[in-house]
């Protein structure tokens, strides 16, 4: 009987282990079923990853997926203040360029274009909430229709709250411009935003994310410490200073589903 007895234990070994050799498929049949984008929101918030979070216009347009919702906008913000994440700039993020130590759970938060709304809506809730954010203006937009002019640009950055960074003077497809005409755009935009704040401006967004080699080589010329583009997931330095990915967020999205992306 004891002889019987170990036999069937074996027996029982056995199949266990079979068992969970075949449960490993499963698991990555589930897997295969997660799209790019899941697995990507849930990379690691560290030094070596960080997410940049890319925002247009914060207004209440639901055709238009580049406008997120005032009080969603609220929402996501005060999600991330809750969960632990520190807002920093690009200016904070030289230390990062440098290897020196950044704050844990870091996270930037980015608008393009210099919408009015950016300033008489994002940065009150930024303002309250104590986060910082980048705002990447059209340099000759500034002060027209629908955009923030110079004096509201400087009462941001005076509060510390915003940062301003250069998205080109006129918002134009790099890609298909002369080299005369890429120098203006890109060092022009510069050099007219550093005149009229006072400081240099160490951050460039290109417009609708178009950008070839030529493009980044006079990015890096005119002197910029750091580019951003529209392509999808986390920062990371493997990707170039001056070709660092963001995330979208669009006006669509629910809070649940920010709040999955960024826990």
């Amino acid at each position: 009987m004891h002889i019987i007895h170990i036999f069937l234990l074996l027996i029982s070994s056995l199949i266990s282990g079979w068992e969970q050799e075949a449960n490993p498929p499963l698991q990555s049949q589930i897997g295969k079923k997660q799209s790019a984008l899941e697995i990507q929101s849930m990379s690691q918030v560290n030094a070596e990853s960080i997410p940049i979070l890319m925002y247009h216009s914060i207004s209440i347009n639901g055709s238009n997926t580049l406008c997120v919702p005032p009080e969603v906008f609220f929402k996501q913000m005060e999600h991330l203040k809750k969960s632990g994440y520190n807002t920093i700039t690009f200016k904070d993020l030289m230390s990062w360029k440098t290897n020196q130590s950044i704050p844990d759970k870091p996270i930037l938060i980015t608008f393009d274009d210099g919408y009015l709304d950016n300033f008489t809506v994002a940065y009150p809730i930024l303002k309250k909430l104590q986060m910082k954010a980048t705002i990447f203006v059209t340099s000759d937009y500034i002060g027209s229709p629908n955009h923030f002019n110079w004096s509201q640009s400087k009462e941001m950055e005076q509060s510390g709250v915003i940062e301003i960074g250069a998205h080109t003077r006129h918002h134009v497809d790099l890609t298909k411009s002369n080299q005369s005409q890429l120098v203006d755009e890109i060092s022009g935009a510069k050099q007219r935003l550093e005149e009229r704040l006072g400081h240099p401006v160490i951050a460039f967004a290109y417009p609708s994310g178009e950008y070839n080699q030529n493009v980044i080589k006079l990015v890096k010329r005119a002197g910029f410490e750091f580019a951003v583009t529209t392509k999808h997931g986390y920062a990371e330095k493997t990707q170039g200073y001056l070709t660092l990915h963001r995330v979208r967020i669009p006006g669509g999205q629910s809070i649940a589903s920010f709040v999955r992306k960024f826990p």
